[in-house]
C-alpha cells in the first residue's frame, strides 16, 4: 500500500465520523449529569458560605459599634469616677487639715495651761522660798551689821524687840 491509499482509505480527518458523534453523546451526558447533579450542590454551599460571610461581617460590624459604644460609656465613667476621687480626696485633705488644726489648738491651750500652772507653782514656791531665806537671812544680816557696827549684844536685843512689837 501506498501513502496516499491509507489516507483515502481512512477518509478525510476534517469531516467527523461516527466515533467523533458518540464521543460528543457522552461528553454531553458527562456533562449534563454534573450540570445537574454536581454543581447545584456547590453553588448552595457557595451561596450559604457567601450569606455566612456577610452575617458574619454585619455581626462584627454590629460589634464594633457595640464596642466602641461600650468604650465611649467606659470612658465616661473612668473620668467621672477619676473626678468624683479627686474630689473626695480634696475634701479629706481638708477635713484632715481641719482636724489637725483642731489638735494643734486644742494641744496649745493644753501646754498654756499647763504653763501657767507650772508659773503658779513656781512662784508660789519661789515667795515661800523667799520668806524663809528672809527670815533666816535677816537675823544674820542683823547681827553681821552689829558686829561691824560695834553694837553690842543688849542694844541689839532691845532693838529687836522693839522691832518686834512694832511689826506685830
Amino acid at each position: 500500500m501506498s501513502p496516499r491509499t491509507d489516507v483515502e482509505a481512512s477518509g478525510n480527518f476534517l469531516i467527523p465520523n461516527g466515533t467523533f458523534f458518540a464521543e460528543l453523546a457522552i461528553f454531553l451526558i458527562v456533562l449534563g449529569v454534573i450540570w445537574f447533579f454536581v454543581v447545584p450542590p456547590i453553588r448552595k454551599v457557595l451561596a450559604e458560605r457567601e450569606a455566612r460571610v456577610e452575617r458574619t461581617t454585619a455581626t462584627a460590624k454590629e460589634a464594633n459599634e457595640i464596642f466602641g459604644d461600650a468604650q465611649e460609656r467606659y470612658q465616661t465613667a473612668m473620668e467621672k469616677a477619676r473626678s468624683e476621687a479627686a474630689e473626695i480626696r480634696n475634701q479629706a485633705r481638708a477635713e484632715g487639715r481641719a482636724i489637725l488644726e483642731e489638735l494643734r489648738a486644742e494641744a496649745q491651750q493644753e501646754a498654756d495651761s499647763i504653763v501657767a500652772e507650772s508659773t503658779a507653782h513656781l512662784r508660789a514656791e519661789a515667795d515661800q522660798v523667799a520668806a524663809e531665806l528672809r527670815e533666816s537671812v535677816e537675823p544674820l544680816a542683823q547681827n553681821l551689821a552689829d558686829r561691824m557696827l560695834g553694837v553690842n549684844d543688849r542694844a541689839r536685843t532691845s532693838a529687836g524687840h522693839q522691832r518686834g512689837r512694832g511689826s506685830s
